[in-house]
């Protein structure tokens, strides 16, 4: 754990602590770190979760199935975001989603009980972790209420270019590495994958954009910025 401790320090969780006090509050909450390989499920829709996860490196996808069975992406989270919240809640329910790895990737784990459960003795660092957990979870609403924008786009080319101006924005450049393969691209913006594949061979013969695998550069991106203000 000591070896990782400048990474975590730096997360939202712990922002603002001390050394000392990130290692009190590990203790306390009884983090645990874990290992991933990419694709390798964190946790099932059926599970019933006690700890939640702080992605310390790499990036997670949480996946559901629509009503005929078929797989999408609604979230894909990455260093220093916080998954599996419904740990959080006083009445134990399955997760009722899928994580999985979206690429290697390291995970710390932490027990809540001594955070959100009444009657137990607490951690004397409790308050700053809920106001920082707090705004990890706002910032998860945050990217979902992104999502509810990018899928109300009818046409497929607007959905690409929308996520594809996010992604500028994140990564304040116009060329950036996104973090899916093409599959878990059309996953995400629930789109057929080969219509995907032809829609952005199209989008570069148009001079939109240029790609080389998970390698793309919005082209004009001051305009196309325009349409995720968000």
């Amino acid at each position: 754990m000591q070896k990782y401790l400048s990474r975590i320090q730096s997360t939202t969780l712990f922002k603002g602590f001390a050394d000392r006090e990130v290692q009190q509050a590990l203790s306390c909450l009884q983090g645990t770190i874990k290992d991933f390989a990419r694709k390798e499920v964190v946790f099932r829709k059926d599970d019933i979760l006690d700890s939640v996860g702080i992605i310390i490196h790499g990036n997670v996808l949480l996946c559901k199935d629509n009503i005929s069975g078929m797989r999408f992406i609604f979230s894909e989270l990455g260093d220093g975001e916080i998954f599996g919240e419904t740990a959080l809640r006083l009445v134990q329910e399955h997760s009722g989603y899928e994580a999985v790895a979206g690429s290697e990737c390291r995970i710390l784990f932490i027990k809540i009980n001594k955070i959100v459960r009444p009657g137990q003795d607490t951690c004397h660092l409790r308050g700053r972790i809920i106001e920082n957990m707090l705004a990890l979870l706002l910032e998860n609403n945050r990217s979902i209420y992104q999502k509810l924008d990018l899928v109300s786009h009818k046409s497929l080319r607007d959905r690409i270019l929308h996520y594809l101006a996010l992604q500028t924005k994140k990564n304040n450049s116009a060329c950036f590495e996104i973090p899916f393969t093409r599959s878990d691209l059309a996953d995400y913006l629930t789109v057929d994958r080969s219509a995907l594949s032809r829609e952005l061979q199209r989008m570069a013969q148009d001079g939109l954009i240029r790609f080389n695998r998970n390698q793309f550069e919005l082209l004009d991106a001051e305009n196309q910025l325009r349409i995720s203000d968000f």
